[in-house]
């Protein structure tokens, strides 16, 4: 029956993805070929529920630490911000302290702040359209200058900033890609800003070269002139962004750039990197996300993570979906509100760069995430192998444990494909090194693991050490000149290395430069240091950990680590807060963790080049420093022996995931952790980035038996299977976890578990092809699959590979049945039986702590090798 069930998931998965590819050519007749053009501005009245109701109202305040995210409310007191009658007013706004809970008691007025359109529209091809805007309200007396141009001045009721750096004038380009795709890029008019330099995919082209259109833009301005920006579906009239209603809250100053949007549906998923505790968003005036990469292990809150993805998917009441992508690498922040009973509301906040604004519309959610893809890029194909079972752990400490838990899941007849090896296996923590002492033999070990048929891959961290003697990685580099440096105009601290390097202080003994990834050199001088350290040791993949990039404790006396045993024994730290710069010290922090923008990385000051004349702050390519190092790392990965090869990245950007897979982090042995796993399958694939997967197991803390067990069956059917934990915690180390370490019992449900994921990995490989090949998701959400369904917009305790085979996880501790749901829809089989299942919908199911419930969703077969013959393979 096993083979059966199998070639029942393959079957599936060939007429699942026959269907697939005809969605993106079979279209309904629409509007006018031409229709996405605007010729006219519409007038729109704000409906007068949100004039009298305080909860749409715009906050003036943001930056106000009541407001911000769960994680800064520890900050230091000095730190702290508070709002006043006096400090609303005199940014322009109203005070107003007769609310509840949530709701902003300094706001922006509905007839204040916004944009009014001065030209436009002025059509620049066939396929791009642009407007010019210019500010409404002036600035309050205390941010001008004295020169007060007459015509403004009449307009002092309408006098409003929040920090008073605000750009008068913008140009809106309006392009289209296709009948399916909207891009709105906002500028300033006068003079040039940041753009994000990572290359995308974007070709305007009018609907009337490949179809009607399906979706159309439309320039919109309130009673009051406030401009909004609009696109909605051409046959339905649904709406999909719209900021009309809340012009108010466009703002576009230097350091602080905001929209809100009202959303048509409130099934929205997506946005991040975070730890939600749905798929789909829960509405919440006081769930506010940051976004900037961060050294920071996944615990439940609002921290940001370690990587920027701002796209989110939603599911519309009648099943169709669409997807909204920005374009901003700077720190930024994120909600997702209720606006009535059936739309929700999305504020967005960035402090640099420009806004830019992609629309797809799907219609289906498979195609939302195809035309992203066919932006970012199509997910890279990982080699065979690296969809078998992984194991390793930071703190094997010697080769005998490296070797002690390889031989324990061998002997437990568990499969496996590779070992790790973590920074421990490194001579003082140095890259492209190893401990020739504690992990004397390592090369014949690996050399070992490739004639048992398996791999090796080494970590590796951007960090290098500058104080190392005869540390070629260094010297080499130093020659190079391929550090991030303060810039000329700052005194350097701590000056040893010279070349105005900016020291910081991660793993290795000493202070630590960072490879410069934007700097051609810097690929040079990486590929060197691989190819070389594998003349030594010959590693099949690379995992690049730390590269936010982390700095411990910037900002702080000292780091957590410091070793006063070989330094002397003074304090010593980098410190960015104190350089006066606005760029370290922007008005507006976001919604991010710690006291500071720079806390647990290097100073916003920080300069990188690309060698070509352009010069980049820290500030603005922060989140793209894990992006750049994975850029330079695949390529010399694959040039070792022109093999696919496999780059496992940490920290990741748009565009990341033709590259490089992911893991979700340093998560922790606690049973909510298995619901994130699933959660983060899913956020990931809709990022484009489908090779992901957690920590099997958790990271920190001890596991027990049946939650590893349990976690064993999951990571089975995470599409990046690896069994990974940490050190210790306070100096005690965290038990062994390896799956062949157990009680028999739970060592059978382990090897019984890797077992099934092999049988499956045919199917899965399959998936991946064509998600390279022609775009899409691997892991899919019952959303996803069955988006008519309410019923299934808010599952994330299911799962799906690809449409056809549903996983059931238990992920609850001491339970033994499952709560499923299978869809009425259609005919679901037991895959282990394959019995169709008689109860449908919501099902409770069997569950003993050695089983996974697993469905086949029924298909049609043609009846007759004849029939199939004439079908197209």
């Amino acid at each position: 029956m096993r083979i059966l069930a199998l070639i029942a998931v393959l079957v599936g998965l060939a007429i699942q993805l026959n269907v697939e590819v005809e969605g993106l050519v079979i279209e309904k007749s629409g509007r006018p070929m031409n229709s996405w053009q605007s010729a006219s501005i519409r007038t729109v009245e704000l409906p007068n529920f949100m004039k009298v109701d305080p909860k749409y109202r715009v906050d003036c305040n943001p930056d106000i630490d009541e407001y911000r995210s769960f994680c800064v409310l520890n900050l230091s007191t000095d730190n702290k911000l508070t709002t006043s009658n006096e400090s609303c007013t005199s940014r322009g706004c109203t005070w107003d302290t007769n609310v509840e809970s949530g709701i902003p008691t300094c706001y922006i007025p509905t007839e204040k702040g916004g944009y009014s359109v001065t030209d436009g529209p002025t059509q620049l091809s066939s396929a791009m359209t642009q407007y010019t805007l210019t500010r409404l309200s002036t600035k309050p007396a205390h941010f001008r200058s004295s020169f007060i141009n007459p015509s403004r001045a009449a307009r002092a009721a309408t006098q409003f900033s929040m920090f008073g750096h605000d750009i008068e004038n913008l140009k809106v380009q309006v392009s289209v890609s296709g009948p399916q795709m909207i891009r709105m890029t906002i500028r300033n008019a006068d003079s040039q800003r940041y753009e994000v330099p990572v290359p995308i995919r974007w070709n305007p082209s009018a609907p009337t070269t490949s179809g009607p259109a399906k979706i159309e833009f439309e320039m919109t301005k309130t009673t009051n002139q406030q401009v909004g920006l609009r696109v909605k579906r051409t046959d339905s009239g649904s709406i999909l962004f719209d900021t009309t209603l809340f012009a108010n809250g466009f703002i576009y100053d230097d350091q602080f750039l905001q929209i809100i949007t009202t959303i048509p549906s409130r099934n929205v998923y997506g946005f991040g990197e975070n730890t939600h505790p749905s798929f789909r968003h829960e509405l919440n005036k006081s769930n506010r996300y940051g976004i900037f990469a961060r050294d920071q292990p996944p615990s439940g809150v609002n921290e940001n993570l370690y990587g920027t993805h701002p796209f989110y998917m939603v599911i519309e009441p009648n099943g169709e979906a669409f997807g909204v992508f920005i374009f901003n690498s700077n720190a930024q922040d994120y909600k997702f509100d209720e606006f009535d009973d059936e739309k929700a509301m999305f504020t967005y906040r960035t402090i640099g760069g420009i806004l830019d604004v992609f629309v797809f519309s799907g219609p289906t959610p498979e195609l939302v995430i195809r035309q992203y893809q066919s932006i970012i890029g199509n997910p890279y194909l990982p080699p065979y192998w690296a969809f078998g079972f992984q194991l390793c752990r930071y703190g094997y400490d010697k080769l005998d444990n490296m070797k002690a838990a390889m031989f324990r899941t061998l002997n437990a007849s568990i499969p496996i494909d590779v070992h790790y090896g973590d920074i421990d296996y490194f001579r003082k923590r140095l890259d492209f090194t190893w401990n020739k002492e504690d992990f004397n033999g390592l090369p014949e070990y690996v050399d070992w693991l490739h004639e048992k048929g398996m791999k090796f891959i080494t970590i590796l961290d951007p960090a290098i050490d500058s104080e190392e003697k005869d540390y070629s990685a260094f010297d080499e580099g130093q020659k190079a000149d391929i550090w991030i440096k303060w810039p000329a105009r700052k005194n350097v601290q701590f000056n040893e290395t010279g070349n105005r390097n900016m020291l910081g202080y991660v793993w290795p003994d000493g202070k630590t430069v960072f490879p410069d990834f934007f700097y051609p050199p810097a690929f040079d001088w990486w590929k060197s240091q691989i190819v070389d350290y594998h003349k030594q040791l010959k590693f099949d993949g690379i995992w690049i950990d730390m590269n936010e990039p982390a700095n411990f404790d910037t900002n702080k006396l000292q780091p957590w680590n410091w070793n006063t045993t070989v330094f002397r024994p003074e304090s010593w730290n980098l410190f960015c807060n104190d350089s006066g710069e606005h760029l370290d010290n922007p008005q507006y922090k976001t919604a991010i963790c710690g006291d500071y923008i720079s806390d647990k990385t290097l100073c916003m000051i920080a300069e990188q080049t690309d060698g070509r004349g352009k010069t980049y702050t820290h500030y603005d390519v922060h989140n793209l420093y894990g992006w750049s190092e994975t850029m330079a790392t695949l390529p010399a990965a694959r040039s070792i022996e022109n093999k696919r090869s496999i780059v496992i990245s940490r920290s990741t950007f748009p565009t990341s995931g033709s590259f490089t897979g992911h893991w979700l982090g340093d998560n922790t042995a606690d049973w909510q952790h298995l619901k994130y796993n699933i959660i983060g399958m899913l956020e990931f694939n809709l990022f484009g980035i489908p090779y992901i997967g957690a920590d099997i197991c958790g990271f920190f803390q001890n596991t027990t038996e049946q939650m590893c067990q349990r976690w064993m069956q999951l990571g089975s059917f995470n599409p990046f299977f690896r069994n990974h934990n940490g050190n210790n915690q306070d100096g005690i180390k965290f038990i062994e976890q390896d799956p062949g370490i157990f009680l028999p019992d739970v060592v059978a449900s382990n090897r019984r578990a890797v077992e099934q994921r092999y049988t499956l990995i045919p199917y899965l490989y399959s998936l991946f092809f064509r998600a390279h090949i022609s775009g899409g998701t691997v892991v899919r959400s019952m959303a996803h699959v069955f988006p008519t369904i309410p019923d299934c917009w808010p599952l994330d305790e299911q799962f799906l590979w690809g449409s056809s085979l549903l996983i059931a996880p238990v992920i609850k501790e001491n339970h033994t049945t499952k709560s499923v749901y299978l869809p009425w829809t259609e005919r679901w089989f037991n895959y282990y039986t394959g019995e169709e299942m008689k109860a449908l919908n919501q099902t409770t199911v069997a569950a003993p702590y050695d089983f996974i419930p697993l469905f086949l969703r029924g298909v049609y077969p043609y009846r007759s090798f004849l029939s199939a013959k004439h079908n197209q393979y």
